[in-house]
């Protein structure tokens, strides 16, 4: 490789082999960008995770009373009393709706609210 200095621009004068391994370079990096790029926003992990974020969560308006034993924090008084409501109101509509059966506080319901989901 030989600097050119010529009408005041400075030049590199390279030889066929430097501008191959140069080509060569640049193709590899974009390449790597753009494979950064799509494993970024294409992430198997990701696309998993969003088609099965309900997974392993229990349906409140179809759930017998041993799934809903199931639930850690859920007992055979809460079972029933879901059960209950859910036959007295036809439907849950959304989870919060867990906070009107008797036995459920706040401090439950954050921490069950996680299990289930309505559909």
């Amino acid at each position: 490789m030989r600097l050119l200095h010529q009408e005041g621009i400075l030049t590199f004068n390279l030889t066929r082999q430097e501008k191959q391994v140069i080509l060569f370079l640049a193709s590899i990096a974009l390449a790597g960008m753009g494979l950064r790029f799509s494993h970024k926003k294409f992430s198997r992990v990701q696309v998993i995770a969003g088609q099965y974020k309900d997974f392993g969560k229990v349906n409140l308006n179809t759930a017998s009373k041993e799934l809903l034993l199931s639930v850690p924090g859920i007992g055979e008084k809460l079972a029933g009393r879901i059960i209950e409501y859910r036959e007295k109101q036809a439907r849950f509509s959304e989870v919060a709706d867990l906070k009107q059966i008797k036995g459920i506080t706040d401090y439950r319901y954050r921490k069950l609210k996680g299990s289930f989901l309505v559909k």
